[in-house]
């Protein structure tokens, strides 16, 4: 399988500067965004100020559009996938398959570059199914992941919320490991692993996220 492209910025905490996965960089030099394209610094039209990093990141994005998705009419496209502002300041993704554009999607991000990794991470299923097992090229699956023993109680209550999801449980531990590595091991993530009181572990919000 191709290796996955990658082309989200990685925001500095509590440093207005940003740098995208293929070493583009923005950065506040005094009260001017700068863009720096491998060290060298141009400047950018977005006005000054820490809180318009965001929009220093877009304009850097649409200067240089991040292989393999072109930008245009507001719209970032790569094959099948688009991902388009939402109206509220927010992005989301969509397909276009067989003509028709359907949303992939129903979570809002809030930045493109955020909503186009949440589509990287699927391009290898194009226009096949976003839930279940990914395209194998062909190869059977020939292992198991360890059965988890758990009282009558806990299975009900896991099987109450993956009714509620609409997931098997396959489908559950895929998306589960799916979401850990997007929002957990980046280095951006604004999650972590943490303890519950009454013991076992849990995702939480990084305490300094």
């Amino acid at each position: 399988m191709s290796e996955i492209p990658s082309t989200r910025w990685v925001r500095a905490p509590r440093i207005p500067t940003a740098t995208r996965t293929d070493g583009l960089a923005v950065a506040l030099d005094q009260n001017h965004w700068v863009l720096l394209v491998q060290g060298v610094p141009q400047m950018l039209r977005t006005p000054g100020g820490s809180s318009f990093l965001e929009r220093a990141v877009e304009e850097a994005d649409e200067t240089f559009p991040p292989a393999p998705w072109t930008f245009a009419a507001g719209v970032w496209t790569a094959g099948v996938w688009q991902v388009r502002p939402n109206g509220d300041n927010t992005w989301g993704v969509f397909r276009e398959i067989e003509g028709t554009v359907e949303q992939a999607s129903r979570q809002p991000f809030p930045s493109a570059d955020r909503a186009r990794r949440w589509a990287e991470l699927r391009f290898d299923r194009g226009a096949a199914r976003l839930r279940g097992p990914k395209p194998r090229a062909g190869s059977k699956a020939a292992c198991k992941l360890p059965d988890v023993r758990v009282t009558e109680e806990e299975r009900a209550h896991a099987m109450d919320v993956l009714g509620r999801l609409g997931l098997g449980y396959s489908d559950f531990v895929r998306a589960a490991l799916g979401w850990a590595e997007t929002h957990i091991l980046t280095e951006d993530g604004r999650w972590c692993v943490g303890e519950q009181e009454e013991g076992g572990s849990m995702f939480a919000p990084r305490p300094d996220a």
